[in-house]
């Protein structure tokens, strides 16, 4: 809009235009389309001030008219909210690592002795009726296969300890428990096999 105003400016000082013919830039807030008959009157107005019939200055304004102009202090701009507000869980209800840390040691000695007695119990004759570990019942790898199903519940403990929910909050230590639980029973299941004359 700049350099047509200029271009324009530079023409009429090129040309033999009368000297009362005055061009003025004007600052465009916004251009609204106007209708033909508004053109014409603009066109009309511009011609009549000129005063002279042999050089006729045409132009159209650009101002933008009442209906569709919008000053700035009608443009509502909203207020920037947060995402998701944070919730903070006080430190007197956050569990222990301390807890977490002695139920992993637990649980994972418990999957060590199930592994001992299942190796016992295969040298005996028996057959590991879990799918999962039957490949590593003959070799030693079974000490580091049964540790797959203890280091997943420990993170999954330690995101329970960490949730915003207070049921899994409250309840983290149970697959850790539940689990070391069910490495115990197995553990002495296989040792009464292995013992079996």
């Amino acid at each position: 809009m700049l350099l047509a105003a200029m271009v324009l400016l530079l023409h009429v000082a090129a040309s033999d235009v009368s000297a009362d013919v005055t061009v003025e830039p004007t600052v465009v807030t916004s251009v609204a389309p106007t209708s033909s008959s508004s053109a014409t009157d603009d066109q009309a107005a511009v011609a009549s001030s000129s005063g002279s019939s042999s050089a006729k200055l045409t132009a159209v304004s650009l101002e933008p008219t009442s209906e569709n102009s919008q000053t700035l202090s009608t443009i509502r701009v909203p207020s920037i909210q947060p995402a998701t507000p944070k919730k903070t869980i006080p430190v007197e209800e956050v569990p222990s690592r301390r807890q977490w840390l002695i139920l992993s040691i637990v649980q994972h000695s418990a999957a060590t002795f199930d592994a001992y007695s299942t190796r016992q119990a295969v040298s005996t004759g028996a057959v590991e009726a879990d799918p999962f570990m039957r490949p590593f019942a003959q070799s030693p790898a079974i000490y580091f296969a049964i540790q797959a199903c203890p280091l997943a519940l420990d993170y999954a403990a330690r995101r329970m300890q960490r949730s915003p929910n207070n049921f899994l909050r409250h309840t983290w230590w149970m697959p850790q428990s539940v689990s070391t639980g069910l490495f115990l029973f197995s553990g002495f299941h296989n040792l009464s096999i292995a013992n079996r004359p």
